[in-house]
């Protein structure tokens, strides 16, 4: 594995809490091939309010990454905290401190620029605003797509996660089931769930089709092997709102199999000293974690699934790989200052990347 730094100032210096490489760099209404584009798109947000599009180069001989700017969106007045493309890679969506989420489009050969969407001269694309969705109270907080791309949900300081039709910008529903500001949210890839995670110390997964919760999870016993000082005892999964971070996003795995979540703490009344964890349940066990992959030192905040496929490594009969599947998903784990790479094949993961930022993560994103 190399790891490339592009070291540039995004959003004038001030904090970037949300980015996201675009699924497909062809999602362009001003090229007729995808083959024509040789770069990827990043979008990313900060707390000075723009969303920021970038075109992202590999250099095919030694691999490294340049970006160049090539689009600021300026229509938020309040600090930016998610940014995500949708999975067809056309609209990019954008939530705010003001409870504002707005739908990007790349403008086209016909459109008009609106009056409102004010364009620099140094941009290399023009971007519009599509829809404007209002509903949220409070502080919108984390996005997810539906596979479609035609529905958005989001959680916010509100309580509440909300989903959206993105055609008609109109809420569709409000899960209001939370007792806490909902920090993190996803969508299942097979389209049966949504899931969230909130600062009440609930997991919670939703049935879209009947609205109703699935399952609520607070408190359960760890899958460790006997003679473990967590065996046969309920724990607490997830730290409460005192917690130093304004995210927890969790993730569904490309196939839908597992859900993985971060901000986990195995917590047992008399012991002094918690232990962060991440946990991955299974769609089939969603009341108990099917694994723990525990962070001694920092909590976890946010987590991304590779969104390729991999053959199974080899190994010895006597070892299958820890969840049964006939390939292997590569995911990355953000601490407050770390990223931990794991497959589903085992327990512990196979690489570390640290010392590359001099403030705490917010957020990650795989091309």
């Amino acid at each position: 594995m190399k790891c490339q730094i592009p070291e540039i100032s995004w959003h004038n210096r001030d904090p970037v809490l949300s980015v996201d490489i675009q699924p497909k760099a062809g999602a362009s209404n001003n090229s007729s091939s995808a083959d024509k584009i040789d770069f990827r798109r990043l979008a990313s947000g900060g707390t000075d309010s723009h969303v920021l599009i970038w075109h992202m180069t590999q250099n095919a001989e030694c691999g490294t990454i340049s970006l160049d700017l090539a689009a600021d969106l300026t229509r938020h007045q309040r600090a930016v905290n998610a940014v995500r493309w949708s999975p067809n890679g056309e609209l990019l969506a954008s939530g705010d401190d003001e409870s504002v989420i707005f739908i990007w489009k790349q403008k086209g050969e016909t459109e008009v620029v609106n009056i409102l969407d004010t364009t620099n001269e140094q941009d290399k694309e023009t971007w519009l605003t599509m829809k404007i969705l209002r509903g949220h109270m409070e502080d919108v907080y984390d996005l997810c797509w539906s596979p479609n791309s035609m529905f958005l949900s989001s959680g916010s300081v509100d309580n509440t996660a909300m989903v959206w039709d993105v055609t008609k910008g109109k809420s569709q529903h409000i899960f209001s089931d939370h007792k806490g500001f909902v920090q993190g949210v996803a969508w299942d890839p097979k389209n049966q769930y949504l899931a969230t995670l909130s600062t009440d110390r609930y997991f919670r997964v939703f049935d879209l089709q009947t609205k109703k919760v699935v399952t609520r999870n607070n408190k359960c016993g760890l899958p460790v092997p006997k003679g473990h000082a967590l065996h046969g005892k309920t724990v607490r999964l997830y730290h409460d709102d005192t917690l130093q971070t304004f995210f927890r996003r969790l993730t569904f795995s490309p196939d839908g199999n597992l859900i993985v979540t971060p901000s986990g703490v195995a917590e047992i009344e008399g012991v002094p000293k918690p232990l962060n964890t991440t946990y991955v349940y299974t769609r089939n066990s969603l009341k108990q974690p099917a694994m723990t992959l525990p962070s001694p030192d920092q909590y976890t905040v946010a987590v991304r699934f590779c969104p390729l496929y991999f053959k199974l490594r080899p190994h010895a009969d006597d070892k299958p790989p820890v969840i049964p599947l006939p390939y292997r998903m590569i995911f990355a784990v953000a601490t407050k200052s770390s990223v931990y790479l794991y497959d589903t094949q085992q327990k512990t993961p196979f690489a570390l990347i640290s010392n590359i930022h001099y403030t705490r993560l917010t957020d990650i994103s795989w091309s």
